[in-house]
């Protein structure tokens, strides 16, 4: 899923859940670098929450 602060025309974060615990946080802009990968718990302490992505945690 993507999230941006405006319009996607310039990139957008994307998020997907890669295990029950595990998450790759990419960009749209740059699709053939390696996704940052974190867990749910880090992704909390960093202020990104994946229901503004449209997942459930």
């Amino acid at each position: 899923m993507k999230a941006c602060g405006g319009p996607c025309t310039e990139g957008c974060v994307t998020l997907a859940r890669i295990g029950e615990n595990a998450w790759a946080l990419g960009d749209s802009k740059r699709p053939d670098a390696q996704p940052l990968r974190f867990t749910t718990e880090e992704l909390d302490a960093a202020g990104i929450d994946p229901a503004r992505f449209g997942l459930n945690v």
